[in-house]
């Protein structure tokens, strides 16, 4: 699952240099639609981890996710919050994603 995340960052990296390129309010529709849909993804695959979740407390003091895990949450957490940018972008409210880039 891990190798998988980190698949999945690797083309919402893709889509992003897609859009940087060919910018336009369709190609930005569909970044934001494929950013939603990978982030989707990485919510499902964040629940259903059945790998362990935490290492040992008596190791660093307090309970820390696992190597595994933790690429897991924190690609989730990252394109979350690239997809609330996207959509920030898209609907003109903020173009910091795409900064000189504004849609047509």
């Amino acid at each position: 699952m891990t190798l998988f995340a980190i698949f999945l960052d690797a083309i919402a990296l893709g889509g992003y240099f897609f859009q940087l390129i060919n910018g336009g309010p369709t190609i930005y529709l569909l970044g934001l639609f494929l950013q939603a849909i990978i982030t989707i993804g990485l919510l499902i695959m964040t629940i259903s981890f059945k790998g362990p979740h935490y290492a040992n407390p008596w190791t660093y003091g307090w309970y820390t996710a696992t190597f595994r895990y933790g690429i897991i949450v924190m690609s989730l957490a990252i394109n979350a919050v690239v997809v609330f940018l996207y959509g920030l972008n898209y609907f003109g409210i903020n173009h910091l994603i795409f900064s000189g880039f504004y849609p047509k």
